[in-house]
């Protein structure tokens, strides 16, 4: 047995990193999200299957408490997706001599997890990204931090924190997770396919799929926009929200639930009270407090403002605390033409009404502009 027989494979690749031969390589499925295969030098030693988040039940944990956190430094708050306490946690535990690996942007419109142990790395880390992040390597490069007695915080999905804590095994004293509200993860090919081929080409750095709490995809060069495009001429963001291209294990994820594989938990705090935080338009970040090393980390942000919240309020304002989206005749029907027509065609007869309404929307707008003028 090894990891070609696993069918609800998460993506986490720390397959690849545990096995002994190396004989572990990704190739993409029908809708770009890469799956293990393996290759000639297999010696049936099963160390794969024994990091499968999927094969392996990691136990989760209640939380402790849930707290509505953002920067009080407006600019730095306004530079991050959720309030900023990814942000504001990472930039202690760095201080502090610690390393931190994220998901990072990459040439090509590749995405993966990026080991950070200055400052100037971190920014590489900020924003929401909705795409899979690859981790081969990570775990590999996050035992080495440890063997040299650093402190490693892993930010990821909840899959991956899992994933590592299986890789680990209980001799994770210097590991830290946080782990993300998570919807569901397209892959980076369909991002990839929704983009103009000369955009594809450019030089860029860095790529923003919101602006705090407003949703609008753009990619960046330094301090200039290379390409943009709003929400409601965006099919990529309109196939996220209606959950037409996730990863297959998304649609029965285990670990969208109230109990939680990180230490930490963090997302947009959606359903707050009104009055509850200063929101501002800039984000409210949720951080649920799942154990002590949690608590550890909230504990060392600086320039922050915590608010405590009832968990209730919490959950309720993010199905993915209660339960996985679900996988709809939408995305099954994507997924069939998707190989076949492409993206742009795919995304039309999949969501037909929810594109007319919008085109008839942006029509009605650009009237109002027009006669406003």
């Amino acid at each position: 047995m090894n990891i070609s027989t696993v069918d609800n494979c998460y993506g986490c690749m720390a397959c690849a990193d545990r096995c002994p031969k190396r004989c572990i390589e990704f190739r993409p499925g029908r809708l770009g999200h890469m799956y293990p295969h393996v290759t000639e030098g297999c010696v049936d030693c099963g160390l794969c299957l024994k990091v499968c988040p999927a094969e392996n039940a990691v136990a989760l944990r209640p939380s402790l408490r849930a707290v509505a956190a953002w920067r009080t430094d407006a600019s730095l708050r306004s530079a991050s997706s959720s309030g900023g306490m990814a942000a504001a946690v990472s930039e202690a535990f760095v201080a502090a001599g610690g390393v931190v690996y994220g998901c990072a942007f990459a040439h090509g419109f590749a995405f993966g997890h990026l080991r950070c142990d200055g400052a100037g790395a971190l920014a590489r880390l900020r924003g929401s990204k909705y795409v899979q992040s690859g981790m081969a390597g990570t775990y590999r490069q996050m035992a080495a931090d440890m063997a040299a007695g650093r402190r490693v915080l892993l930010i990821g999905t909840p899959c991956q924190v899992a994933a590592a804590r299986a890789y680990f095994n209980g001799k994770d004293s210097l590991l830290f997770t946080i782990d993300l509200v998570c919807h569901g993860v397209p892959s980076a090919q369909v991002l990839r396919d929704s983009l103009p081929a000369w955009v594809l080409q450019a030089a860029c750095d860095r790529v923003e799929f919101r602006v705090n709490t407003k949703f609008h995809f753009s990619v960046k060069s330094g301090i200039s926009t290379v390409y943009e495009r709003s929400l409601g001429s965006d099919l990529f963001l309109k196939g996220f929200f209606t959950a037409l291209f996730y990863r297959d294990s998304c649609y029965r994820c285990t670990f969208a639930q109230g109990k939680r594989a990180g230490d930490m938990t963090l997302g947009d705090f959606w359903g707050l009270a009104e009055g509850a935080a200063q929101d501002e338009g800039l984000g409210v970040s949720l951080c649920l407090v799942n154990t002590p090393k949690g608590e550890a980390l909230l504990g060392s942000a600086k320039g922050v403002a915590t608010v405590e919240r009832p968990l209730g309020e919490a959950i309720a304002g993010n199905k993915q605390l209660r339960h996985p989206m679900r996988k709809s005749p939408r995305a099954r029907l994507f997924a069939a033409l998707y190989p076949r027509l492409g993206f742009r065609v795919s995304v039309w007869l999949s969501i037909p009404e929810i594109m007319i309404k919008n085109k008839a929307l942006c029509l009605v707008r650009s009237m109002r502009r027009r006669q406003g003028k």
